[in-house]
């Protein structure tokens, strides 16, 4: 009898998706696309951080939210296939390259979001510094999107690696 996360395996393993994102440039592509719903994020955090607080504010971020949703949760989806559910099952289902893989995703993606991190900061020193002193006034409402942006943030990049570099699946020998 098959448990739950030999199901998800096979299930994955097993996606129509699979065929779309099988070779390196597809794949690819389909990061490119997670990217972009990722700076639609950042960009959100920007409007807030200008025109906070105001109706315009959180209307933009909304919708700006919105488009990102729509769009990154099938790419989600997508890569986890795509990446034969190298970050998304346990490790006793993975062989010694996926578990290669999944490693090597968490340290390029640990060292991508410290990138973040620390760029985040340097942007808000050098946006805060006036008159010779540093003086950051953050409005409230960008206190919970924020959190979220980081948070998706922390939770994509290791599968956005995973993606990048997976190699193609070996092709099928018909001798």
């Amino acid at each position: 009898m098959m448990g739950t996360w030999e199901k998800r395996r096979d299930r994955l393993e097993n996606m129509p998706a699979n065929r779309l994102w099988a070779t390196r440039p597809a794949r690819r592509r389909l990061v490119a696309v997670a990217a972009a719903a990722l700076v639609v994020l950042w960009a959100g955090l920007v409007v807030i951080a200008r025109y906070a607080p105001s109706d315009l504010a959180r209307n933009v971020y909304l919708s700006m939210f919105g488009i990102s949703l729509l769009v990154g949760l099938p790419v989600v989806g997508w890569l986890h296939a795509a990446t034969k559910g190298v970050l998304y099952l346990p490790e006793r289902f993975l062989d010694e390259r996926q578990l290669h893989d999944r490693r090597r995703a968490f340290t390029s993606a640990h060292r991508a979001t410290s990138v973040v991190l620390g760029s985040l900061f340097v942007l808000a020193n050098l946006w805060s510094y006036k008159d010779g002193q540093l003086t950051l006034t953050v409005p409230v409402a960008l206190l919970a999107p924020l959190a979220l942006t980081l948070f998706v943030t922390h939770y994509t990049i290791p599968l956005l690696t995973a993606a990048w570099r997976v190699a193609d699946p070996p092709d099928d020998d018909d001798e």
